[in-house]
C-alpha cells in the first residue's frame, strides 16, 4: 500500500498552481522520452500516461466537487474552467485508447496535453485574479481540495474491498466557503 502525505495546507489558488505544475512536468517528461531516438521507453511512457491520467483525473474531480460550487455562489463564470476540464477528460480518454510508443498515440499525447496546458494557464490567468475578492475562504477550500485529493488517491491505492464510503471528506455546504 503506498502512503500519501498530505502537503501542507495551502490556499486553493496555490492547490490548483501547483496541479499546473504537477501536469507540466508530466507532459515534458514525456515529450523528452518521445525525442529520445532508439531508447525503448515505453515502459517509461506507460509509467507517465498512467500517472498523468490519474492526477487529471483526481485534479478535474476535486475541482468539479469542491471548486466549481464555490465559484458557483461566488457568481464567478465557470464556463472557462468547464471548457478546460472538457478537454482534460478528453485527454483522459484518448489516453486510456492507445499504447505508448505508437507515434500516432505519442502525438495524440504531446498535442492534446500542449492544448490543455496553454488552455489551462489561459483560464488560470483570466479566473485566479478574480478568486482573493470574491469572498471565498480560500485557506478553507485549498485544505478541503488537498484532503479529497489525497482520500481519492488513498482509494486508489486500497483495494475496492476496503474502501468505506462513509470515510470521504468531501463535507457539508457549499456555501460554508464563504466567509
Amino acid at each position: 500500500m503506498t502512503v500519501h502525505v498530505t502537503p501542507a495546507p495551502a490556499d486553493a489558488i496555490a492547490v490548483l498552481l501547483q496541479n499546473r505544475v504537477s501536469i507540466r512536468h508530466l507532459l515534458d517528461a514525456y515529450a523528452a522520452l518521445c525525442a529520445r531516438q532508439g531508447d525503448n521507453t515505453q515502459g517509461e511512457k506507460l509509467a507517465i500516461v498512467e500517472r498523468l491520467s490519474l492526477e487529471l483525473t483526481l485534479d478535474t474531480q476535486v475541482e468539479e466537487e469542491m471548486l466549481f460550487p464555490s465559484l458557483h455562489v461566488a457568481g464567478i463564470n465557470l464556463a472557462p474552467f468547464q471548457a478546460l476540464h472538457d478537454s482534460a477528460w478528453g485527454l483522459i480518454a484518448q489516453m486510456s485508447m492507445g499504447e505508448p510508443g505508437d507515434l500516432r498515440f505519442d502525438g495524440k499525447v504531446l498535442s492534446l496535453g500542449r492544448e490543455m496546458a496553454e488552455r489551462m494557464q489561459q483560464v488560470y490567468d483570466e479566473t485566479l485574479p478574480l478568486l482573493p475578492a470574491s469572498g471565498i475562504d480560500l485557506r478553507e477550500l485549498g485544505a478541503r481540495m488537498q484532503a479529497r485529493k489525497a482520500h481519492l488517491m488513498d482509494a486508489f491505492d486500497r483495494p475496492a474491498e476496503e474502501e468505506d464510503e462513509d470515510d470521504d471528506p468531501v463535507g457539508g455546504p457549499v456555501s460554508g466557503t464563504l466567509h
